[in-house]
């Protein structure tokens, strides 16, 4: 008895291939939605991480000035700021923090100089900036990045 080759039908060939296509085509589209949504991931565990940098920030400048008179709230070109006071070779020094086109600026400078809002550093990318003395040393801080994410947070001077 003679055996014969068990013959394959073209449409079995063709079905394979177009379930091999298929799963490539899924594969794909998880992929890019996999993608998407690792890039909001990134970009809001950044804007997360850069509110708590700055807020770290804003709490170190706070603690380095708690000296009586150290701390209070003014404004700069009409722009409200937190404002510390520094005493070097016993002349009086200003530090600024306020919110000035999108940013969060810091300016040093001498008390009584005509200082300009524009002339600050930038210290971060911010939406908004709110800085209120709630009386017995309390400031509320308010912060709202670019993304929309926010921080709100009391500091105590112990020096008031």
């Amino acid at each position: 008895m003679k055996k014969t080759a068990p013959t394959s039908h073209p449409i079995s060939g063709l079905f394979s291939l177009l379930l091999f296509g298929l799963f490539v085509l899924f594969l794909l589209i998880m992929l890019l939605f996999s993608a998407q949504i690792y890039q909001r991931s990134i970009k809001k565990a950044d804007s997360e991480t850069d509110l708590g940098t700055i807020s770290s920030y804003i709490t170190t400048k706070f603690r380095q000035h708690d000296v009586q008179d150290g701390i209070f709230t003014d404004e700069l070109n009409d722009i409200p700021a937190l404002c510390f006071r520094d005493t070097i070779n016993n002349r009086d020094y200003i530090t600024y923090l306020y919110l000035d086109d999108g940013s969060l600026k810091e300016l040093f400078t001498a008390t009584g100089s005509s200082a300009q809002a524009n002339a600050g550093t930038v210290i971060a990318s911010l939406s908004d900036f709110q800085i209120e003395e709630k009386g017995n040393g309390f400031y509320y801080i308010f912060l709202q990045s670019t993304v929309g994410n926010t921080s709100e947070f009391f500091l105590h001077s112990s020096a008031d």
